[in-house]
């Protein structure tokens, strides 16, 4: 038999390390099935192991200055939907276009660093991805933190991209 007080300390400890373990449990049950924060290791890819590498290669090809790359992760459609701050653009082309336009020097494109990512499968063919990340330029000191979420379907040539909105601060 404990004494009093070292049962109720018990207790306590037990009901702080369970109430401590609950977030991360939670996280899993509401559907996240990708999170990059956390190990998500298998032997075959899932889709949203698939979603997760589309992102990837999306920011790499950011890194790379390669704006055609970059958009690749798009649809290429006119139902593609972009909202990035307030400025909106509605299919494919006018993304694509605003682009190109906007970074006649590739290397003002800045380099982005991913902090997080998430993905949540909806319907077999439907995501939803949450991505945070960090823009630097090297030829300033200025960097942008945004996050971003945006809708995937997967059709004939695997997960793309059908909407998307990004929040910016410039730091």
């Amino acid at each position: 038999m404990l004494p009093q007080r070292v049962e109720t300390y018990l207790k306590i400890v037990a009901i702080s390390a369970l109430s401590f373990c609950l977030p991360v449990r939670a996280q899993g049950q509401n559907g996240w099935q990708f999170d990059s924060l956390r190990g998500n290791s298998s032997v075959s890819k899932s889709d949203a192991q698939q979603v997760y590498e589309v992102l990837l290669n999306m920011l790499d090809r950011w890194n790379a200055h390669d704006i055609e790359g970059h958009l690749e992760a798009y649809r290429k459609s006119p139902d593609l939907l972009v909202v990035i701050d307030a400025e909106q653009f509605s299919g494919w082309h006018q993304l694509h276009d605003s682009y190109v336009n906007g970074y006649p020097d590739r290397n003002a494109m800045g380099f982005i660093q991913p902090t997080r990512i998430q993905v949540k499968l909806l319907k077999p063919d439907l995501a939803l991805a949450l991505t945070w990340w960090s823009v630097s330029f090297p030829s300033s000191r200025q960097s942008v933190v945004g996050n971003s979420t945006m809708n995937l379907q997967k059709i004939d040539n695997g997960w793309k991209i059908i909407v998307s909105h990004t929040s910016t601060v410039d730091m």
